[in-house]
């Protein structure tokens, strides 16, 4: 079975896709989560409450290739109506250490939506929306600009009116069966013409 190897230009194309897959799946997720940021931010100030959790696990992931250190406090809350909540935060290693399983923890939380809660030291601010907006705005320029690009080389590709240039198939004998790549025997020291 005869491989077949893309072309420069079908390189080129295969690599702007992918960078501009990626860039738009940052572009949205930028997007979105400075979305979830703002309407945190507006909520815990027009419709939070206040309630007294318990600690009730703490753990440390190891993720990524770096084998970075992600700090885990997992808590109860219960809401005046009666409801009790079970939640999980991530927070920094000196959050993560103030706190022992079982120690109470002050619990913000929006009425309206308590999965959205945090605690003390660990709240949404202007910098968290600061930073999902600049993820959104550098992959929606990433994104335009692989879009160009990409668009650049096929334009080029296809006005240019040049076919792509194939290796010529493998000869083959006249008795049908496929040359193997030997090459014909030749006497030492004789000349060839």
């Amino acid at each position: 079975m005869q491989k077949t190897q893309l072309s420069i230009q079908q390189q080129i194309v295969l690599c702007l896709s992918v960078v501009l897959l990626f860039s738009i799946c940052l572009t949205i997720a930028g997007y979105m989560a400075g979305e979830q940021e703002r309407e945190k931010i507006a909520g815990f100030s027009s419709d939070g409450a206040v309630a007294t959790g318990t600690i009730t696990k703490k753990y440390i992931r190891v993720v990524g290739p770096g084998r970075t250190w992600v700090y885990w406090l997992d808590l109860t809350f219960t809401t005046p109506d009666g409801v009790l909540h079970t939640a999980s935060t991530n927070v920094a290693n000196t959050i993560h250490d103030r706190y022992k399983v079982g120690s109470p923890v002050q619990v913000t939380y929006i009425k309206s939506r308590p999965e959205y809660f945090h605690i003390p030291d660990t709240g949404p601010t202007q910098r968290d929306v600061g930073m999902s907006d600049g993820m959104f705005r550098y992959g929606a320029m990433a994104s335009a600009a692989c879009l160009v690009a990409l668009l650049g080389v096929l334009y080029r590709g296809g006005a240019s009116g040049t076919p792509a240039r194939q290796s010529p198939p493998p000869q083959q004998p006249r008795n049908g069966t496929p040359h193997r790549g030997r090459q014909p025997r030749t006497s030492f020291g004789t000349r060839r013409a």
